[in-house]
């Protein structure tokens, strides 16, 4: 049995307990999440935590000549971004506050209005050679086009988190994924390419076929959701394939909450024997979270992508320690650009470097949910990352569902359904989750097996609500 190394031991026990203070429960008071926050500047690269509004951070010399070469560009030849852009050249960082961000419902419309791929292009058509969606787990598709210029870009992206993981040429590595239209499977592909690992690509197969070939060819990395993580063990151990695990060194995880949610990582690494880690990206702006081997969680990567931290539908910087949403502006993509781009990923503003010291914007927490995911219930802003934290730190725990309603008498509830091997856990759940986010919260114990297994994206949420949800507006949400 392999020993989890002893850096990533002191942060969960250290930084982790920080984290699960500030974001393992609800935001208390609405008005403190979505009101705005008096702060320091929280535009990046390389800031440092006593920067203030005017400084100037390490890189941004750099930075600000590349950002205005990319906005001249699109301002002349890009259609949807002209208008924003037009006559901004920047002198410091601050001056991206001249241009409005935008979401996914903007280029959403703009699809729908310019079928099928938009105006969002900054070249012709014939200069475009790879088309992607997104996965429309919240609504509508996104149509995503790359040059090959872009497609490189991405590529350098995707080294930066494989060589972070401790990834290189002695590695093999599998990759859970269905390589349908999604670009972070192709990408992922290119990225552990370029740091000069081998790759074997497990589309089209179950999830035993999958444990069967990483026994066959050894391999020592695996990458897919965390929850595939999990359920790719549990099946190990049900149809008795669990030496499967044993060549895997580490576990590199996107495409949902949770890989730096402590309890969620520390079950994964638990199950596998081996490192977690996380990273983030999006289709429509690029891989811009490389993992924090040290501390958990990811870092930004402040050489290609500049970061704000906001109010959800606003424009306000939030405080050290508070809960935001990310934007994103994308500097090296052109084709396809992300500019002030609303990410609708909610995260924490940690203007703590990383237990190692490192440069760059350190999420601790990596992304902790959804704009959108976010919920009301009798007057607490809820997160289903905050309540799937809370089950992960039980031992023996099957597949769980969260649901929203409405009691008869209007009131608004939640309620969990979770598959115990020992129904008695469920009054210790329920008094955790009144412990950590201050609200009552039913839980239904189940036989295990009794719930839908999910894909390598789980949907453990429903939301049966009457009346309409107290969320962010509609044309405020981006994914």
């Amino acid at each position: 049995m392999r020993a989890i190394p002893a850096t990533a031991a002191r942060y969960q026990f250290g930084a982790a307990a920080r984290v699960r203070r500030r974001f393992g429960a609800v935001v208390d008071d609405m008005s403190g999440f979505l009101a705005g926050h008096r702060s320091a500047l929280v535009l990046h690269p390389a800031q440092s935590p006593t920067s203030s509004t005017t400084s100037a951070p390490r890189g941004e010399r750099d930075v600000v000549p590349r950002l205005n070469a990319l906005i001249a560009e699109v301002s002349a030849t890009n259609a949807f971004q002209r208008e924003r852009m037009d006559g901004v050249v920047l002198r410091s960082l601050d001056d991206l506050r001249r241009i409005a961000p935008i979401a996914k419902d903007d280029l959403l419309r703009d699809q729908h209005a310019h079928p099928p791929f938009g105006r969002n292009l900054t070249y012709p058509r014939d200069r475009y050679v790879h088309l992607h969606q997104t996965s429309g787990t919240s609504g509508q598709t996104l149509r995503v086009l790359d040059t090959e210029e872009d497609w490189d870009w991405w590529r350098g992206c995707l080294r930066q988190v494989f060589t972070a993981a401790g990834v290189g040429p002695s590695d093999l590595v599998a990759l859970a994924y269905s390589f349908g239209p999604y670009i972070q499977f192709w990408a992922s592909y290119e990225g552990a390419g370029a740091v000069g690992a081998n790759r074997v690509a497990l589309g089209g197969m179950d999830s035993v076929q999958r444990l069967e070939t990483i026994r066959e060819y050894a391999a020592t990395t695996l990458v897919c959701t965390p929850s595939y993580a999990i359920r790719l063990a549990k099946v190990a151990d049900l149809k008795g394939l669990c030496d499967a695990l044993s060549s895997v060194t580490r576990i590199i995880c996107t495409g949902e909450p949770g890989a730096s949610l402590p309890a969620v990582r520390s079950q994964i690494e638990a199950l596998w024997q081996a490192r977690c880690f996380d990273h983030a990206g999006l289709s429509e702006v690029g891989a811009f979270g490389y993992p924090c081997p040290e501390g958990g969680g990811v870092h930004i990567n402040e050489r290609e992508f500049v970061t704000e931290i906001v109010t959800p539908g606003g424009e306000d910087p939030v405080a050290d320690g508070e809960l935001g949403e990310l934007i994103v502006t994308a500097i090296g993509r052109r084709g396809f650009p992300a500019i002030r781009y609303r990410t609708g990923d909610v995260v924490e503003r940690c203007d703590d470097r990383c237990p190692a010291g490192h440069a760059g914007r350190w999420l601790p927490g990596g992304i902790l949910g959804r704009t959108d995911d976010m919920v009301v219930i009798r007057g607490m802003n809820v997160f289903p990352s905050a309540i799937e934290q809370v089950l992960r730190e039980f031992d023996e725990l099957g597949e769980f569902r969260i649901t929203f309603y409405t009691e008869p008498a209007a009131m608004d509830e939640v309620k969990v359904e979770v598959e115990l091997a020992q129904p008695g856990q469920g009054r210790a759940i329920q008094a955790r989750l009144r412990t950590r986010l201050g609200l009552r919260v039913r839980i239904v114990p189940l036989q295990p097996g009794t719930l839908p297994t999910p894909g390598s994206k789980a949907r453990r949420v429903v939301d049966m609500r009457r009346h309409s949800p107290r969320r962010l507006p509609a044309d405020r949400r981006s994914r």
